[in-house]
């Protein structure tokens, strides 16, 4: 949806990673647009395998020329730096390989790949201006600064996450003991060191 988005204002095609029978296929679209945006979900603190995959292959094949890469990293976590270290991939990935890096778009605090318009996203008022921005600066092709997207997405208060954590410490607690666990036992792999 994020892409889609700014398919309507720039134009341009999207290319789906599972789309494509080999990632020389990817890589050869790459190299032959103007500007790249790479937009994925977060998982485990950055990009899928699979795009990680593409990017090293786009890597040993070269053939780059100064082209502009944007990225954009989308996951649950309302914690911008969980999500930040996949643009950080994507701005050495273009560093090593003779693209400019035009900076990226940190989403957290929901996922938006379930086709959903930004303006359902929970901190709407704020992250709408903030990405037509982002997509603005893509237009004119500017770099796009982390600022726009820090400003955009405050991470709870310390009481919300307090509550939280308690809430999912509850739920996986409960989920141990379905299963036959204690989870006041020691660490298995710790006890068998011993």
């Amino acid at each position: 949806m994020l892409l889609e988005r700014i398919r309507a204002v720039t134009g341009g095609e999207i290319v789906f990673l599972s789309q494509k029978d080999s990632l020389d296929e990817l890589v050869l679209a790459m190299q032959q647009a103007a500007i790249i945006i790479i937009s994925g979900p977060c998982y485990v603190n950055t990009f899928p395998a699979g795009l990680i995959e593409l990017l090293e292959t786009a890597s040993q094949t070269g053939g780059f020329s100064g082209q502009k890469l944007y990225g954009i990293i989308n996951g649950g976590m309302p914690y911008i730096h969980t999500h930040r270290h996949g643009l950080t991939c994507l701005q050495l990935f273009a560093e090593q390989n003779h693209l400019l890096w035009q900076g990226g778009f940190v989403l957290g605090g929901g996922a938006m790949l379930d086709g959903k318009p930004l303006e359902k996203h929970m901190n709407r008022k704020k992250v709408v201006p903030a990405f037509d921005h982002f997509i603005q600066n893509i237009v004119e092709g500017n770099k796009s600064p982390d600022s726009l997207y820090e400003q955009a997405q405050s991470p709870p208060g310390k009481l919300v996450t307090r509550i939280f954590a308690k809430l999912l410490t509850s739920l996986v607690v409960k989920r141990l003991k379905k299963h036959g666990h204690d989870p006041e036992a020691p660490n298995w792999y710790l006890r068998e060191q011993g």
